[in-house]
């Protein structure tokens, strides 16, 4: 069995004509980063609720930290999506309206929505921000709504942990990313946001959903992911070896 916790892999860089995925901390990666660098920036950070049940998603999000960030390496009249939980998304709307005078709230509403709340609502939708300027870019062939309703990502989309790896024999793990957001989810921000030859950067990239869609849609991009696992199935994603 190859266990990927044991492998000395920060620091690692994937490479394509499309971009790059850099196995990294987001936070120093941000930190070494050159200004104004990327036309838009679309991810989907930690919500710190411990999603099935996951250390990584438990720890403190320093939001305030990433707004600055994201503004600096921003160029001028770009874009930021960033999908949060309900209880960040106060703290991501006070931090970014610091440095970006339009704020629009998003929603991603999933009808296949599945578990049983006793007293309360059950959640069916995930919350995201756009933060812009007044002279950002925002595609004008269409008209977009501040809501998706798809399903949640199922089928050969749903990426599922390595069976000749060890963590695939952890109890409960039924997928290897269990936020992985839909293609045509990100597919649609991607198209309102950016242009075409555009760079578009995701600092949390998960499995890489936002690089195979600026693949897709003619756009360049660079990636940044912790978990090395991740880093793997995101890389083979792009290079089309799902």
């Amino acid at each position: 069995m190859i266990d990927l916790r044991k492998q000395d892999h920060l620091g690692v860089t994937s490479s394509s004509e499309n971009g790059d995925i850099h196995n990294n901390d987001a936070f120093l990666f941000l930190g070494n980063c050159p200004a104004h660098r990327y036309e838009a920036i679309i991810t989907d950070p930690p919500y710190e609720i411990g999603i099935a049940g996951k250390d990584w998603d438990c720890k403190k999000l320093r939001i305030d930290v990433l707004a600055y960030q994201f503004h600096r390496v921003l160029k001028p009249g770009g874009n930021v999506f960033v999908f949060c939980s309900d209880f960040q998304f106060g703290d991501w709307y006070c931090e970014l309206s610091r440095y970006f005078p339009k704020l629009r709230k998003f929603a991603w509403c999933k009808p296949d929505s599945v578990g049983f709340n006793k007293g309360m609502f059950q959640e069916s939708f995930e919350l995201g921000l756009h933060a812009c300027s007044e002279d950002s870019f925002f595609d004008d062939q269409k008209y977009y709504k501040n809501h998706m309703v798809t399903g949640k990502t199922s089928g050969k989309e749903r990426l599922m942990p390595d069976p000749d790896e060890e963590w695939s024999e952890k109890k409960g793990e039924k997928a290897l990313h269990p936020t992985q957001k839909p293609l045509k989810v990100v597919e649609e921000l991607v198209t309102a946001l950016s242009k075409k030859g555009d760079t578009i950067f995701d600092p949390f990239a998960g499995t890489g959903t936002l690089g195979v869609a600026a693949k897709k849609l003619g756009r360049k991009f660079e990636m940044v992911e912790y978990g090395f696992r991740n880093h793997i199935a995101a890389w083979d994603r792009i290079r089309g070896e799902e």
